[in-house]
């Protein structure tokens, strides 16, 4: 029987939405336009597992290290003692994707640095980034048994993903190694927009869980979900 990797914090009540926490061996897919907040959930996430006694790899591709710190504190995620203490490794693919360098090689290096991969979690935002520009099935099958063999040891790799930014196969084969879905969207209601994430797919869920999670984002509070919304 495995376990569950808690996200609970405080005035907070997305680890009850979710089952309880993320269960232990979880792939976990967060798809989404842009603007859709893929970013915020991971980040949601990230914190609530450091918060629980996690420790973790967070991989951008947005952020420097100050920007991430700082935005982070502008959620009220504060996350500079974890980075201190080593309970966070944080990796900015920011420099790398300005710069003139050749893609082909990010996802092999990314599945061969060990360090990356002894937290107990490991967050890619975006995974597309890591992707080669041109990737054949051979790559992404291979990266798909490298998620299965990292899942298997009981840890959590999350992964956010715009559709558009991969090819379809890419795409099928990320979709199916994942053992969690979930898709975010934005819609418009009574002149204002509503954010919302459903849980497309959830095996080994280990507590009951809501299919759509209606959320919205505030400063210093964070990622804060919805009482009640229409979506």
């Amino acid at each position: 029987m495995g376990s569950l990797l808690g996200i609970r914090i405080p005035n907070d009540e997305l680890h009850r939405r979710i089952g309880g926490g993320i269960p232990s061996g979880s792939v976990v897919l967060i798809e989404g336009d842009r603007g859709t907040g893929k970013s915020i959930l991971s980040q949601r996430l990230l914190y609530g597992f450091l918060r629980n006694g996690h420790t973790a790899t967070y991989v951008s591709s947005q952020y420097t290290t100050p920007g991430f710190i700082n935005q982070m504190d502008s959620l009220g995620y504060g996350i500079v003692q974890d980075l201190i203490k080593r309970r966070l490794l944080f990796v900015s693919l920011h420099p790398l994707l300005v710069g003139l360098v050749d893609r082909s090689r990010f996802l092999p290096r990314f599945m061969g640095a060990r360090e990356l991969w002894k937290p107990d979690v490991v967050i890619a935002d975006s995974v597309a980034a890591l992707l080669p520009p041109e990737p054949d099935e051979e790559e992404i099958r291979a990266f798909s048994l490298h998620l299965k063999r990292v899942s298997s040891l009981g840890k959590v790799v999350i992964m956010t993903l715009n559709p558009a930014d991969v090819d379809r196969e890419s795409l099928s084969v990320l979709e199916e190694v994942s053992t969690m879905l979930i898709r975010l969207s934005v819609k418009a209601f009574g002149g204002d927009l509503k954010n919302s994430a459903t849980i497309v797919k959830y095996n080994n869920a280990m507590g009951i869980f809501q299919k759509i999670i209606p959320f919205r984002v505030e400063p210093r509070a964070g990622f804060i979900v919805e009482i009640a919304a229409v979506v």
